[in-house]
């Protein structure tokens, strides 16, 4: 579980993605940035880890820019998708996705907005752990990727297999909630509450948006 508030976290890390995306690279945007690594720092290596592995798709459209002749545009927006991608990385580092469901909820999006995406992050956790059960399987057997025919064959199987899956668990969650008498609103528990770590990430985002945007 994060240390922030769910909301505010959802509200922060858009508000500074915005923000970033649409002004030149500056040193104040660095704030919220350290901010959240202080509350993070247990996790900084992990999360430099998944950054510098983000960075090799990154780079591909810094190279793009480098050989257009676009050198300072492209180290500009280098820069600014890491700071959006690290500041993310940060809010959302324990997040198992549900917390972003208690957000909307909180946040008082409609009720059938909150629960599709409920539904649609259920729907991918129990096939993510259907497709790692068969990839144990898989190994057991001795099975190993290659560009073979075979190997094709078998990915072509796992994947047929999910997607029939998939619609076979989708139907039986909705014959499900029928018979519950699902009116398309869940109830979540919500007992989230403001804290100062939450009043200073808000507070470093709101600086910055004043700054680029209202002034």
């Amino acid at each position: 579980m994060s240390r922030f508030n769910s909301s505010i976290i959802l509200i922060s890390a858009l508000l500074y993605s915005i923000i970033v995306s649409f002004n030149k690279a500056e040193l104040l945007f660095l704030l919220p940035i350290i901010f959240a690594a202080f509350y993070e720092y247990k996790n900084i290596l992990t999360i430099l880890k998944k950054l510098f592995f983000l960075n090799f798709f990154i780079g591909m459209l810094f190279v793009f820019l480098i050989l257009q002749g676009d050198i300072q545009n492209g180290i500009n927006i280098y820069i600014r998708t890491n700071m959006i991608i690290l500041f993310n990385l940060l809010l959302f580092s324990k997040s198992s996705g549900y917390d972003i469901v208690r957000a909307l909820n909180e946040l008082r999006f409609p009720k059938e907005f909150v629960s599709s995406v409920y539904f649609s992050l259920k729907m991918i956790q129990t096939l993510t752990d259907e497709f790692k059960k068969i990839k144990q399987t898989l190994r057991a057997r001795g099975f190993r990727a290659n560009s073979s025919l075979f190997a094709y064959e078998t990915y072509g199987n796992l994947f047929g297999h999910i997607f029939v899956k998939s619609i076979k668990k989708a139907q039986a969650l909705q014959d499900s909630f029928k018979l519950r008498g699902f009116n398309g609103k869940i109830y979540l528990i919500s007992g989230s509450s403001l804290s100062l770590h939450d009043v200073g990430l808000i507070f470093l985002v709101c600086v910055l948006y004043v700054k680029e945007v209202i002034v």
